[in-house]
């Protein structure tokens, strides 16, 4: 007896294990092209979500809040609530929205390294390598323009949104394809439902999910944001460096391209960019996309093409260049690199780091 029951164990255990491992393949017509999509579905992980919701529509402090008020991009058809956010996360974070499902957005936009990647160039889902570097999905709907990709080639953060899931290197699914594989999940009718009351799943409204998670990535609980609230003051040093990127090289200053208290804007007083051969940015005119400069200390391989290993090797080198002219601007002299990098770090939010409602569920 003793000796059956060890087989049937031994069976169990096989039995377990094949499951778990096992991958099925499915085929899918693409009815707008006619194409044959061939994708992967590996075995089913469920993803780990709280029986109460988490808040999303943070209170954000005056000085964040009004700058939002002016800058929001979001649009009137898809605001952010708690159900909608949620959905975005999960579908952010789910691997089975590439062809092999071995890739997610969150696998480029890291949340230990401020939604942003540690590499010049991430990797996609077959190994190659991005055109592009990644940019830090921080503060982005306090972009007023809405416009996405470092050469802002998109109107909106909802177009965006679907592009890398379509793209050969990034995610490698057709429209047709991503919308047959998040139907055959089981946990997404459920999700679909609570954020837009019907179980309808469709392109629109998964880029409008992963728009509502990406605009809740808000930074506002940085050393910065204590003391425009009157709870902490600046050292000597941060404050020396706060009034050089106010007004250092006027008029066109830090703040041009990245205005306090989010340092971000879409409106630039003069576009800023590296002499690149072979990327022109927006319009070839040389010029790219400013990001948000919150979390810019503990970050590094900046830029379109990643090629600034930090922002402190940025200053001691010089800028890279404003515009097409990629002149070297020596705007701050030796001396003052340590006020400057002082109040750069007050920038840095680390809860946004770990924050749960902003996590992996599939952990």
């Amino acid at each position: 007896m003793k000796k059956i029951n060890i087989v049937l164990a031994l069976f169990s255990v096989a039995v377990f294990f094949q499951f778990c491992t096992k991958t099925e393949s499915a085929t899918v017509l693409n009815k707008s092209t006619s194409d044959i999509t061939t994708f992967v579905t590996s075995t089913e992980l469920l993803p780990t979500l709280p029986a109460t919701l988490f808040d999303y529509l943070d209170r954000y402090p005056t000085h964040v809040q009004t700058a939002l008020i002016a800058s929001d991009n979001t649009p009137l058809n898809n605001p952010i609530t708690n159900a909608g956010a949620t959905l975005g996360r999960v579908l952010f974070y789910d691997k089975q929205l590439s062809r092999n499902a071995t890739t997610s957005c969150g696998s480029c936009h890291k949340q230990q390294f401020s939604f942003d990647d540690t590499t010049a160039l991430s990797k996609g889902l077959d190994g190659s390598l991005t055109s592009r570097n990644s940019m830090a999905i921080l503060n982005i709907r306090f972009y007023k323009s809405g416009k996405m990709f470092w050469d802002e080639r998109v109107t909106t953060l909802e177009k965006q949104a679907l592009m890398p899931i379509q793209n050969h290197v990034e995610m490698d699914m057709t429209l047709s394809a991503l919308e047959a594989k998040v139907k055959s999940l089981s946990y997404y009718p459920t999700l679909f439902k609570n954020a837009f009351g019907t179980t309808t799943i469709d392109s629109i409204a998964i880029a409008k999910a992963l728009s509502q998670f990406e605009r809740s990535i808000v930074t506002y609980q940085s050393k910065y944001d204590r003391v425009k609230q009157g709870i902490e003051t600046f050292t000597t040093d941060e404050a020396a460096g706060e009034q050089l990127f106010l007004t250092a090289a006027a008029p066109r200053t830090c703040a041009s391209c990245h205005t306090p208290p989010m340092f971000i804007t879409s409106s630039p007083g003069s576009g800023f960019g590296l002499n690149d051969p072979n990327d022109n940015g927006i319009n070839n005119n040389g010029n790219f996309k400013s990001g948000s400069l919150r979390n810019i200390v503990i970050r590094s391989n900046l830029f379109h093409n990643g090629s600034v290993k930090s922002v402190q090797s940025m200053m001691e080198q010089g800028n890279p260049g404003f515009g097409n002219q990629a002149i070297p601007l020596h705007f701050l002299r030796t001396a003052q690199i340590p006020s400057m990098m002082a109040f750069l770090n007050t920038l840095t939010d680390n809860t946004i780091l770990t924050a749960e409602k902003f996590s992996n569920p599939f952990r």
